[in-house]
């Protein structure tokens, strides 16, 4: 290549945020943090207690209920967001992104402010809840144990040209959402209508999963639109009445106002902060639950959480006619379903002792991911997942025998394998 065209094809590789593979980035980046936060929030929710637990009242269990539900809200705007990223990675051609390191994640993995980790309700947890959703601009500290586990450490500009995609510094999350936007707005700018090459009948709308805020994307306004539901419900959300930011600091002055007085119980379990299913190679990285019964319930409940994964891959499905619209709604219902199940599991496993050798501290769901998360082959998928749940459905039974309170959701799971079940007949029918 002559040296006069050399340099003109390089300084056309100028660093630059509008490349597809930059935005795909971004999205798949977006999924990882929504999807890390809902299973924070998660956490935080089943570590509380119900009336009679603990020396939980009933009038304290009001409180801790209404705390309880106002978390559940946060957390199903989490998956709101989650799938509105689905959406938004579909519209532009690429699979949605459900996979993401395991918790806690390691530093520097998101920027060194970004810290997640596990840990059940407290002052100090809802401080980093508070933190995390702080709006741009905001001066207000990290919880304290999380503030210590931050790392002096900055991305930086890459030098060069930049084909590859590249990470980028953000202090917020609601930052981080202004990157994602103006590289979704540059790169329409440049290709225009050509950007949303994807096939909108992958999609999940509203008539299909009633999210709030959940909507479909199919032009830059739409997509623009859905940023904007992100942020304004929780991300830098400081004047949204209900943002997740102002919902956190009410819980917060309301516990620290209880906290107060002497009379009033205890509201979360003793959880563990960073339980682990695996034994870690380094002790200090959290909690190996090692008590016989909470290993068993663990390891149901994160069996029910890959599953769930699972559906909602195959819910974002393949091509097809009818037969794939059927997988896809019946994928969709039945992870839906799996949430509640999941939540009974989770809020149970918080009340089980974890070690033998550490009394006083109790297990907590770890949300540990399966290695193989890529979406089925289409012919597979219903003979794959019917056998699954039937596995998971023995398991809960057996798990149930030794622990009473998993008892009721026996007849959940069992409902959810036939509903599901139908849907394989179907579409064995047509095709036949």
């Amino acid at each position: 290549m002559p040296a006069h065209n050399f340099e003109t094809a390089a300084s056309s590789l100028q660093l630059r945020l509008s490349s597809r593979e930059q935005l795909a980035h971004l999205l798949a980046e977006a999924a990882e943090l929504e999807h890390n936060l809902l299973c924070c929030y998660l956490y935080a929710a089943f570590s509380l207690k119900h009336e009679g637990q603990g020396g939980l009242q009933a009038d304290g269990a009001k409180q801790v209920d209404a705390w309880r539900s106002s978390i559940m809200q946060v957390a199903m705007e989490e998956m709101t967001h989650l799938a509105l990223i689905a959406n938004l990675s579909v519209a532009i051609g690429v699979r949605p992104h459900f996979n993401r390191p395991n918790l806690p994640v390691a530093p520097l993995y998101h920027p060194a402010d970004i810290v997640v980790e596990l840990a059940p309700f407290s002052l100090d947890t809802l401080d980093h809840f508070i933190y995390l959703e702080r709006p741009e601009g905001s001066d207000l500290p990290d919880g304290e144990s999380f503030a210590s586990r931050r790392e002096a450490y900055h991305r930086g500009a890459r030098p060069g040209a930049s084909l590859m995609p590249s990470a980028m510094d953000y202090a917020t999350i609601g930052e981080f959402y202004a990157h994602l936007r103006s590289c979704l707005t540059e790169l329409a700018d440049e290709v225009g209508q050509a950007l949303f090459c994807g096939d909108p009948s992958l999609q999940i709308g509203p008539d299909r999963i009633g999210l709030p805020g959940m909507a479909t994307i199919g032009n830059v306004q739409e997509a623009l639109a859905v940023l904007d539901t992100i942020v304004a419900q929780g991300e830098g959300g400081a004047t949204t009445e209900d943002s997740h930011f102002l919902r956190f600091q009410r819980i917060r002055d309301e516990l620290a106002g209880l906290q107060a007085s002497s009379h009033f119980a205890k509201p979360a379990w003793p959880a563990a902060r960073n339980p682990l299913m695996r034994k870690p190679a380094d002790p200090a990285s959290g909690l190996h639950v090692t008590e016989p019964a909470a290993a068993s319930v663990l390891d149901l409940g994160n069996a029910v959480y890959a599953l769930t994964l699972r559906l909602l891959g195959q819910a974002w499905g393949a091509h097809g006619g009818q037969a794939h619209q059927a997988r896809c709604t019946a994928a969709l219902e039945a992870a839906l379903q799996l949430m509640r199940v999941l939540g009974g599991i989770g809020q149970h496993l918080c009340s089980l002792p974890a070690r033998l050798d550490q009394p006083g501290v109790h297990a907590g769901l770890t949300f540990t991911m399966a290695r193989a998360t890529e979406p089925l082959v289409a012919s597979a998928e219903t003979v794959w997942i019917t056998e699954r749940l039937e596995q998971i459905l023995v398991g809960l039974r057996l798990v149930a025998v030794s622990q009473a309170p998993l008892q009721r959701l026996v007849p959940q799971l069992e409902a959810i394998a036939r509903r599901y079940a139908p849907a394989e007949g179907a579409e064995a029918g047509k095709t036949s």
